[in-house]
């Protein structure tokens, strides 16, 4: 059994008790090494995962997972307030909708919505759960360029940049300077970086302290999708962010 492992059981072993443990009764219910379990409380008050009773010295749960439980129920709380308007843009579009969040540095689709007009011999649609490239998805890229400058420059240079196709941005450099383009001008397009013949547009979803919570993104075929500045349908997406923000602010 990895560290890892051992970890998520000592959580999983706090999670079952109404009160609190100690290194000794954890060991005892795992069996595993007092030393290990130790080290393992130790690393884990760090982060606020697990907290310690200084009368007691015994452990509980920390206030950290309160926070990554809200963090996981806010984005249901998004699909709620969202869903009317997703199915809206879609069907007046005919173009599929989707939202996305930000999590282990990409994007991921929270909900998807399909028109049920014909994109041409396509009907495009985008899986619940479908990760989204940081630096090729439009869905991705909006939420990465709201990050601290700090944030960005960790995740670009953190890996290497995959080519996707002969438009996939891959040299860090230009990527940065290309994420201070999409935080200017409030909306990131994918223009075949990521599969040829299709495009999107994606525009920030904010909370009340303007921080970015969320993504929308519209994705089409080519000819359906203009990218225009001043384009209809950049306006109609920045606008739905912009709705989207105010119901959840």
């Amino acid at each position: 059994m990895n560290s890892v492992e051992k970890t998520i059981q000592i959580l999983n072993c706090l999670s079952d008790t109404d009160g609190k443990l100690g290194v000794t009764e954890i060991s005892s219910k795992l069996s595993i090494p007092k030393s290990t379990v130790h080290r393992i409380l130790k690393s884990l008050m760090k982060y606020s995962l697990v907290s310690k009773d200084l009368e007691t010295s015994k452990y509980r749960l920390g206030i950290q997972l309160l926070r990554y439980a809200h963090s996981f129920y806010s984005s249901f709380d998004l699909r709620e307030y969202s869903k009317d308007i997703l199915k809206r843009i879609s069907e007046n579009t005919g173009l599929t909708t989707f939202l996305s969040i930000w999590q282990d540095d990409n994007g991921i689709c929270i909900d998807s919505v399909s028109s049920s007009h014909k994109l041409g011999s396509r009907n495009l649609f985008v899986e619940v759960g479908k990760i989204m490239p940081y630096h090729c998805a439009a869905a991705s890229k909006i939420l990465l360029a709201y990050q601290s400058p700090e944030e960005i420059s960790r995740v670009v240079n953190s890996t290497e940049l995959k080519r996707y196709t002969s438009k996939t941005i891959t040299e860090p450099e230009t990527l940065i300077i290309h994420f201070k383009k999409i935080q200017t001008q409030g909306y990131a397009i994918c223009d075949e970086e990521l599969e040829e013949g299709i495009r999107a547009i994606s525009a920030p979803i904010k909370n009340v302290n303007g921080k970015i919570e969320a993504s929308i993104t519209v994705v089409g075929l080519l000819g359906k999708v203009p990218v225009r500045s001043n384009s209809f349908l950049i306006q109609l997406v920045v606008a739905a962010g912009n709705e989207i923000s105010k119901l959840i602010g």
